[in-house]
């Protein structure tokens, strides 16, 4: 059974899928959720912060699923396929939220806290840590994990717009040892 709050959350989000934020109004998300339209408002100040407030917590969420994923693991190899798969499989679990998550990125993402834990900073420490370790070659390591990330983002971005169709945790092998030939090259 959903509280008050997780049906807001999910009916806004819904809307803000299909037509977008400042497309959306509190009316249409109350109406959405089959709640009250002030009741919006005991856990928002305003649409606006429960868009950001969304994005936020999601984020944080998948940095968090993300780093439990490979804290007990040594190999800087299977780290990388590992959170290969779990960002595919979180967008598989939660397409909807994911599909947000993607597309409220450009909105969102320059209010986040750099010291709050994110998907970026879990691999951009991973991959520091691989550097350290001597397993990837020493380099910028922001550049390697934006590669990275954009090489798994895109996936996503390419389900998000239908060129790419079911779930995106099918392609975990191709994408993560694409990813590990991205991290890992020598020469």
């Amino acid at each position: 059974m959903l509280t008050t709050k997780d049906k807001i959350i999910l009916g806004a989000v819904q809307l803000f899928v299909e037509q977008g934020v400042a497309q959306t109004t509190t009316r249409e998300i109350a109406s959405r959720s089959k709640v009250a339209e002030g009741s919006i408002y005991r856990y928002f100040p305003s649409k606006d912060e429960m868009a950001w407030q969304i994005f936020r917590d999601y984020h944080h969420q998948l940095a968090s699923t993300l780093q439990l994923a490979i804290n007990n693991q040594d190999d800087i190899k299977q780290k990388i396929i590992t959170l290969v798969n779990q960002f595919l499989q979180a967008a598989d679990e939660d397409w909807l939220m994911f599909r947000y998550y993607l597309t409220a990125q450009h909105t969102y993402m320059h209010k986040i806290n750099e010291k709050s834990p994110t998907p970026y900073q879990v691999i951009l420490k991973t991959i520091e840590q691989g550097m350290h370790a001597g397993d990837i070659q020493t380099q910028d390591p922001h550049v390697l994990a934006a590669m990275a990330m954009g090489a798994v983002h895109q996936v996503a971005i390419n389900k998000l717009v239908n060129r790419i169709r079911g779930p995106l945790s099918k392609h975990n092998d191709y994408v993560s040892n694409t990813v590990c030939r991205i991290v890992l090259q020598t020469s």
